[in-house]
Parts: C-alpha cells; structure tokens; sequence
C-alpha cells in the first residue's frame, strides 16, 4: 500500500513539469473570465445587478467616477433598467454636474414614473431645474457685467 502510495506520487511528480511546459508553451485564456462590457451588448441582467450593487460601493467611498462606469456598463447589458439611471443623476449631481443629473433622473422617471422612489426623484428634478435657472441667470448678469466692463474701457 505504502509503495503504490509512493510510486502515485512519483508518478505526478514527474508529469507535472511536462503539463507545465505544456501550458507555458500555448497560453489559454482565464476561464470564467467575463469579458467587457465593451465588446459585447448582450442581454445579461444578472451581470447588471452586479455592476449596480459594485457601482453603490463605489457611490458609498467617493469614487463617483468608478461609480458612473459601473452604472453606465450595468446599462450596457440592461438597457431598460431604471436604477441605475437614478444612480447616475445621484453620482453627477455629487460631482456637481446637474444637466447630466438631471437628465438621468428624468430617464429614471420616463422608465418608472410611480416608482417608490419617484417622489424622491421628481423633488430632485425641480431642485436641479431651479438650480440650472439661477446658475443660466447668474452667468447671464455676471455676462453682462463684463460687457459693461469692457464697454467702459
């Protein structure tokens, strides 16, 4: 028993460098390894979720670039999918971006308009409204200023 044991072992021992070389000679591809999302656009809602759920972490540490990535990839593989639009407004109104903020939250609503979250979204809608017309307003008046400034000199 205790040599047939040995006599297995040497037996892998001496196969095992052969399978190496094996692989190093013809490189395969990682196995399980999904490919991106930029070379396909296939229909995978699973794989949505799951760019959603990484996309929330990175919402949660700051990383609000890594977090419109993610959502804008879920998108990718879930074209129809509201949640992740409604994230994308949250991310780009805290990178202080409202039109694109805005536009995704009134995506968010064309897809879910009696969502339990669409109080919340249309609130944040009439707030980015406003902020883009006294910001509009504002670069108008300082325009004008400086053209009177000009004028003056």
């Amino acid at each position: 028993m205790v040599r047939s044991v040995f006599e297995f072992a040497l037996i892998c021992c001496l196969a095992l460098p052969a399978s190496v070389a094996a692989q190093d000679a013809k490189p395969s591809p990682r196995k399980n390894a999904p490919a991106p999302a930029s070379q396909t656009s296939s229909y995978n809602p699973y794989r949505a979720v799951h760019d959603v759920e990484v996309g929330k972490f990175y919402l949660r540490r700051g990383d609000y670039d890594g977090a419109i990535a993610r959502f804008k990839e879920a998108l990718l593989y879930k074209d129809n999918y509201a949640e992740p639009r409604m994230l994308l407004g949250e991310a780009y109104e805290k990178k202080n971006d409202p039109s694109t903020a805005l536009r995704y939250y009134q995506e968010y609503l064309k897809i879910l308009p009696e969502s339990p979250h669409s109080k919340d979204v249309k609130e944040r809608v009439a707030r980015l409204k406003e902020k883009l017309r006294k910001d509009a307003a504002d670069s108008r008046r300082q325009e004008n200023f400086f053209r009177k400034l000009r004028a003056r000199s």
